[in-house]
C-alpha cells in the first residue's frame, strides 16, 4: 500500500440546515451520494457538493473550530487548494473521492465572524464526489491517486 500523504482529523455530517455540524468518530461514505447521515447526501444523486474536504492548515489560519465551515473532512498534511479539480484520493483503505471545484466563499461567514469571507478566499476547502463507498475513519491515512482527464476545470472565481 503507497504510504499516506495526509490524514484525517475529523470527520462532520451535516444535519439539519442551519444546525451545527455533528463530529463522529467514523463514517460511510456512499457512492454518489456523500456521506450517510449527511443532508447533502439526501440530494440529487452524483451532484458536484457531495462532501466538502479542508486541510487542517486552512482550518487554523482562519481560527476556526471543526464544522464552521460545514466541512465534512478535515485532513492534515495535504495542501487540497493547490490540487487540481479531478485529482481522485483514496481516503483510508475504502473510499475513493473525486475533487469538483474550489468551494467559493458565501456571505453567510459573514454570520461567523466579519470580514471572514473576505479572510477565508482560496482558503475554503474543495467540494468532492464520492466514487467508491465504505467506511471512513477519523486517523486513517489519505492517499492521492490519479487525476480523471476528463473532469470539467472550472474557473476559479475571484476575489469580489
Amino acid at each position: 500500500m503507497d504510504t499516506p500523504t495526509g490524514t484525517i482529523r475529523a470527520l462532520l455530517l451535516a444535519q439539519e440546515r442551519g444546525t451545527p455540524m455533528k463530529r463522529v468518530p467514523e463514517a460511510e461514505a456512499l457512492e454518489g451520494r456523500g456521506f450517510q447521515g449527511d443532508r447533502h447526501g439526501k440530494k440529487k444523486p452524483n451532484g458536484k457538493r457531495q462532501l466538502l474536504l479542508l486541510d487542517e492548515a486552512s482550518h487554523a489560519a482562519l481560527r476556526l473550530g471543526a464544522g464552521e465551515l460545514k466541512e465534512n473532512v478535515v485532513i492534515a498534511g495535504l495542501p487540497l487548494e493547490s490540487l487540481p479539480a479531478g485529482q481522485r484520493l483514496a481516503l483510508g483503505v475504502e473510499v475513493v473521492v473525486e475533487l469538483t471545484e474550489p468551494c467559493v466563499p458565501c456571505s453567510k461567514l459573514e454570520r461567523l465572524r466579519p470580514g471572514l469571507l473576505k479572510e477565508s478566499w482560496g482558503q475554503r476547502g474543495q467540494l468532492a464526489k464520492v466514487l467508491r463507498g465504505g467506511t471512513v475513519r477519523e486517523g486513517d491515512g489519505v492517499r492521492l491517486l490519479d487525476v480523471n482527464p476528463d473532469a470539467p476545470r472550472p474557473i476559479r472565481p475571484k476575489l469580489p
